[in-house]
């Protein structure tokens, strides 16, 4: 399978998952704190270099009805200087309730409320690979 970067975009934090070699498994690589869209790009290109991303998936915050909200367009104009940066595929994907889904999982294990700040965002970008991955299989791509 090809490899995959997962972005959860944030307006303070982005946080980052790639898929294994073999396609089977999400990993939560690193979640940073957002400095300029520069740096950000930086951070990005680094992760695709080290591990030979082939397609990029970008968390899209679609509202309950499905609709793009002001958010969305955030997400849309991120998207945007991505396939200005780099020559990959850049996908959109529903990331309704990651982040809960993630909050909730700290919360299951205990996880006080500084390291998860650092860490939900990463974890909601391996929710969104796993969603994305998923669906792969299920057309039989994968």
């Amino acid at each position: 399978m090809k490899r995959i970067l997962a972005i959860d975009y944030g307006d303070v934090r982005m946080g980052l998952a790639v898929n294994d070699a073999l396609g089977i498994t999400a990993q939560g690589i690193c979640s940073f704190k957002r400095t300029s869209l520069k740096n950000d790009m930086v951070k990005i290109k680094g992760v695709i270099a080290s591990h030979h991303i082939e397609e990029i998936i970008v968390g899209m915050p679609y509202t309950l009805r499905g609709e793009k909200g002001s958010k969305a367009k955030e997400v849309d104009a991120f998207i945007s200087v991505i396939k200005q940066h780099v020559p990959l595929p850049v996908i959109e994907w529903d990331e309704r309730y990651t982040t809960v889904q993630a909050q909730e999982v700290l919360d299951s294990a205990g996880v006080k409320w500084k390291k998860k700040k650092s860490v939900v965002d990463m974890l909601a970008a391996t929710f969104i690979l796993e969603s994305y991955m998923e669906n792969i299989r299920g057309r039989g791509e994968g």
